[in-house]
Parts: C-alpha cells; structure tokens; sequence
C-alpha cells in the first residue's frame, strides 16, 4: 500500500483542492446531481469512465518506454487543462502500477468521498493512456484502490 503523504499534487492542507472554475461551477454541479439521481452511483461511475476515455482520446500522449517518460507525459496533459497531478510507482511486491493521481477538480462536496465526484473518470482516462502505449499489455485494468482519501484518487493498474 501506498504512503499517500509524500505523493506529490497532493492537496495539502494549506492548500485544498481546487474547486471548478466559477463560470461552470453551478451547470456542473446541477449536472452532476442530475446523474446521480438519473443513474445512481453505479451508472455515474459507468459513464464517467467513458467520459475518461474520451478525454484520453482528445488528449493524446505520445507513445514512450518509461514510466518516468509516462509520468511526464500525463503531468503535462493534466497541467494543460488544470486536472492536477500524477505519481507513478512499480509495486513489484502486488505486481501492479500505482498511479496516485491528486488535485483533481471537485463540485463541491458531491462524490464519495466529498469532493471526489469525477474519481470514476480517471479510470476511462488512465485506462486509455495506458492502453495506447507500446508495452501495454491488453488484459491489464485501471481500478480505484480502496477508500480514497480527499485530495488525492489512488488507481491500481494490473490483472483484474
């Protein structure tokens, strides 16, 4: 398991994390209680994951042979459009990647837990990044791992 207090992006405690922009702040946020109530959490969370492979596709990486080189490549793609930071870490031990993402865009307190509402996103985001690089292994899957903590989303890349 991940020591999520040295995870750079993290929010800190002096610095919270970012809500959306004020212009879109009250659409998103009635949008994002229109999901929940269509959908429930579960049809939220299978449409934010499409959602995030999407963006993947509108934000494409290069292809690289790195995880230092893909950890650059996601920052710079996130920072481009404000959606925080990423740590990559090998975990041989669990046979996976971990892939702490923080900073991410909050609507307020919506989501489990607060602030988290577009967690499920990064799964389709990462899912597709991953996926289109020239050492990716298809039967590998991007899940979010366990309880989150706010600030920061942590995904486990590896065999179902």
């Amino acid at each position: 398991m991940m020591d999520a207090s040295v995870v750079p992006g993290q929010a800190e405690p002096d610095r919270p994390a970012r809500p959306c922009r004020a212009e879109w702040r009250h659409f998103l946020r009635a949008l994002a209680e229109e999901v929940d109530a269509a959908a429930g959490a579960a049809g939220r969370d299978r449409l934010l994951v499409g959602v995030g492979r999407r963006m993947a596709r509108l934000l494409p990486l290069p292809p690289v042979l790195t995880l230092d080189a893909l950890e650059m490549e996601m920052n710079d793609a996130l920072g481009a459009i404000g959606w925080g930071s990423v740590r990559l870490s090998l975990h041989e031990f669990d046979r996976c990647l971990v892939i702490a993402h923080g900073d991410l865009p909050r609507l307020g307190s919506a989501g489990d837990p607060p602030g988290q509402w577009l967690a499920a996103l990064l799964e389709g985001l990462y899912q597709t990044w991953m996926g289109e690089q020239p050492w990716a292994e298809p039967a590998l899957l991007v899940r979010r791992q366990g309880a989150q903590t706010p600030g920061l989303v942590v995904l486990r890349y590896g065999r179902g």
